[in-house]
């Protein structure tokens, strides 16, 4: 054998994880084949002869009492089965937020509720043998509502007197802080105070919601639905319907988009409740108008932040006070809450301990927010990166030397983490792996900071030139809640299973874990097949959220295959008549490291496993993996804009991001995240908001009215990986689905004011809003 394949069995591992391999489902959706769970509702056509298509008829108040429902002409047409309504309904109230139990939010809905809270809120489902029936059923039901006094602000409903719910409109509220900040804010030098506010913004999924479920031969409740999170469905629904868990599955096909979106029971608690009425299949499908209303979106927040420093720009002291919106219910409100705090107070805390967090989470009777990619550290993000360069003009430093000055850095623990984390489960963080200065330091340099920015200033015309920056930190799942388990199998042939309990939602999770699996026991990516998202086949996992699928999915993956890898390894030293410890995998054969031609294959080691003459054994292994420190991802991220002043059209001509996500697996998935988290980002930027009218009804329900980027609205995105390695992560991998999310909105706003003078703080940036302020000036 030459020296240099010698030399490549020798590596062994280290072939796949870091490669820019292609993704293992690339082919079948590019090329159609790919079964997402929307087209479950066409499936389920051809599958049942029998299958039931429902209707929601939606409240058109935004507050209100129902007194009175007639369903009497709609029950009279033609291939209805039947009408619920909320006496039809378990009276049991739980939250639709798919989170770990106990959950953080409350306990506030029902199926349908005898009081709506916005304009939309479902009122009766009707299941009919068609579609067209059910919706003309629909028009046909009369109710009669007591109209209520309705409230849209926040901070008004903070103070109302009328009642959203019956304990208030306050969901909970938030007061925490570490070290001495009223005392550091006093004492500082320099001190500013600033308000930002944030707007609903829509998800935008490419696939809508859908659901069907059936009663299976054993009496079972089964659903196939359009969820990220199918053994928290599982749990939710057992509670409503007063079943054990055994006797309900949930599976997911793929799912095209979610960005937290399908986070939550949305239409499976309505297709659970008309199957187990009539033993019927039923599919409820969302239409994309059905999306804005009846599905989640952003929190609103108002964000009130102080900062203090002495005159060399250490921060002494922050502290940022939230009044946030969720809506006519509270799902994620708290745990939303608390990030736009926990997520972004601890970024800059080198010489700074003295924080404090204040929140309060209101009732309104708009639709309900929800899980929405970067959970809360998008609000909290926006506001503490403008104050930053606020500050930084007070200060007379550079925005750059400001944050470099405070970054913090590996080694430190966060500090915040000390007194509150989110749903208030107390785990101190250290930090083990850090490369946010050199995010800062390396992306000014790249970029041309010093140059570009002095070249702003000598701009002149109707279009002016500006550079901004901002800086940003999440985490890697849920600390203290996440479980991922992982199960591994060796079949006869030589290929492998790999079972998770989570299902992708655009970012790669498969082709992940195939990397990870591949990597660990030593194979080709191509034996391996990976089933995900059958509370019936998989194990036990809390989902692809919170930013946690490659680093929980993949640690668990992981730890199984190093179990099966261990056991191959001593079947095979069996074979061979070695010692476990003298052998090593690596292209599918067992080798002996002193003399690799001394080698079994993976396929001989699989059948004499199962066809030997002793100890026959199925190999496989089971891996789990907690999250404990959810290891934040740091980046940086450097914009220059043009913008006219007659118009106030802004169009963003550069932009660079470094970015630390410890050691990517597949360095070209981990940049279609980040490309994709910033063109999302300028969308909350510049364009995207949810409109409302005086009665709470939304205005622009619509692709075509509701507006958000166009590919010529995103510029070139030049992404450099930060390399560093996270000890707790798979590989040395952190975290990269949502920390991008959260840059681009100051990093603009910045780059605005620097070209123009003028500071925007509320969200969006809009054409008209910039060019009104641009005249007052």
């Amino acid at each position: 054998m030459e020296e240099k394949e010698y030399e490549v069995k020798k590596r062994g591992r280290g072939r796949v994880v870091g490669e820019r391999v292609v993704r293992t489902d690339a082919e079948r959706k590019v090329t159609g084949k790919a079964i997402y769970g929307y087209d479950y509702g066409t499936i389920a056509r051809r599958r049942f002869d029998n299958l039931l298509f429902t209707e929601i008829l939606k409240s058109p108040h935004a507050h209100a009492e129902i007194e009175k429902i007639d369903t009497s002409k709609a029950e009279k047409v033609d291939g209805v089965v039947k009408i619920f309504t909320h006496k039809d309904v378990p009276d049991v109230k739980f939250t639709t937020a798919g989170q770990a139990y106990p959950e953080p939010s409350p306990y506030d809905t029902k199926i349908l509720n005898e009081k709506v809270r916005f304009v939309g809120e479902p009122v009766a489902i009707v299941a009919a043998e068609s579609k067209a029936a059910a919706r003309k059923a629909a028009n046909k039901i009369k109710v009669k509502y007591k109209k209520l006094p309705a409230v849209f602000d926040p901070e008004e409903a903070l103070k109302s007197e009328v009642k959203i719910h019956e304990e208030g409109n306050l969901v909970d509220e938030i007061d925490v802080k570490v070290g001495e900040p009223e005392k550091s804010l006093k004492d500082s030098d320099v001190v500013i105070e600033r308000e930002y506010t944030t707007r609903p913004q829509k998800h935008i999924h490419l696939e809508p919601h859908a659901s069907v479920a059936w009663v299976d031969a054993f009496g079972r409740l089964a659903i196939e639905t359009t969820n990220q999170v199918v053994f928290h469905v599982r749990r939710i629904l057992a509670r409503i319907f007063g079943k054990p868990e055994k006797d309900i599955r949930v599976r997911t096909w793929e799912i095209g988009g979610s960005f937290g979106d399908k986070q939550e029971v949305t239409t499976e608690h309505y297709a659970a409740l008309v199957a187990l009425a009539t033993g019927r299949p039923t599919l409820v499908s969302f239409t994309r108008a059905e999306e804005f209303v009846l599905s989640r979106r952003r929190h609103a927040a108002k964000l009130r932040v102080k900062l203090g420093s002495d005159k060399e720009g250490n921060l002494k002291a922050a502290h940022i006070d939230v009044i946030s919106d969720t809506g006519g219910y509270g799902t994620h409100g708290v745990t939303v809450t608390s990030n736009m705090g926990t997520m972004t107070l601890p970024l800059y805390t080198k010489t700074c301990e003295n924080l404090k967090f204040t929140a309060k989470i209101a009732y309104t009777n708009k639709i309900p927010a929800g899980a929405c990619r970067g959970y809360g550290t998008i609000q909290g993000g926006f506001a503490l990166e403008c104050a930053m360069d606020e500050l930084a003009e007070k200060l007379g430093i550079d925005p750059v030397e400001l944050r470099v000055k405070n970054a913090i850095e590996e080694g430190m623990v966060d500090p915040f983490s000390k007194v509150l984390s989110e749903a208030g489960k107390i785990i101190p963080r250290k930090i083990a792996s850090c490369g946010l200065t050199e995010t800062l330091e390396g992306g000014a340099e790249t970029f041309g900071w010093a140059r570009r920015k002095k070249q702003s200033k000598e701009t002149s015309g109707a279009k002016k030139r500006g550079v901004g920056v901002a800086s940003a930190m999440k985490g890697s799942g849920v600390p203290g809640f996440e479980l991922s388990s992982a199960s591994i199998k060796l079949n006869e042939d030589g290929s492998i299973f790999v079972s998770i309990g989570a299902e992708g939602h655009g970012g790669g999770l498969e082709s992940v874990v195939t990397q990870i699996a591949a990597e660990t026991v030593g194979v080709d990516m191509d034996s391996i097949r990976v089933v995900s998202a059958d509370t019936d086949i998989t194990p036990h996992s809390m989902g692809a959220y919170a930013s946690s699928a490659t680093y929980m999915e993949g640690n668990a993956v992981r730890k199984a295959g190093e179990e099966l890898r261990g056991k191959i390894i001593s079947r095979a030293a069996r074979m061979m008549e070695r010692e476990p410890q003298d052998l090593d995998i690596a292209e599918g054969e067992v080798y002996l490291k002193e003399n690799p031609e001394e080698s079994v294959t993976v396929k001989e080691v699989a059948m004499d496993a199962v066809y030997g003459e002793t100890d026959k054994a199925q190999l496989e292994g089971f891996g789990t993996a907690e999250c404990i420190m959810s290891p934040p991802p740091f980046t940086t991220h450097f914009v220059e804009v043009e913008v006219d002043e007659e118009t106030g059209e802004v169009t963003v001509t550069k932009y660079l991001n470094l970015t630390d996500v410890g050691t990517p697996i597949n360095p070209r998935e981990v940049e279609g995240q980040i490309e994709g988290s910033i063109a999302q980002g300028m969308g909350f930027t510049l364009f995207e908001e949810m409109k409302f009218d005086e009665e709470g009804r939304l205005t622009n329900p619509t692709l075509s009215t509701y507006t958000i980027p166009r590919s010529v609205d995103v510029p070139e995105i030049e992404t450099r990986l930060v390399m560093t390695h996270e000890p707790t992560g798979p590989y040395g991998a952190k975290s990269v689905g949502e920390v991008c999310i959260v840059p681009p909105a100051p990093a603009i706003a910045n780059a605005i004011y620097d070209a123009t003078g003028v500071r925007i703080r509320d969200l969006p940036i809009t054409k008209e809003k910039l060019k009104k302020a641009l005249k007052s000036m």
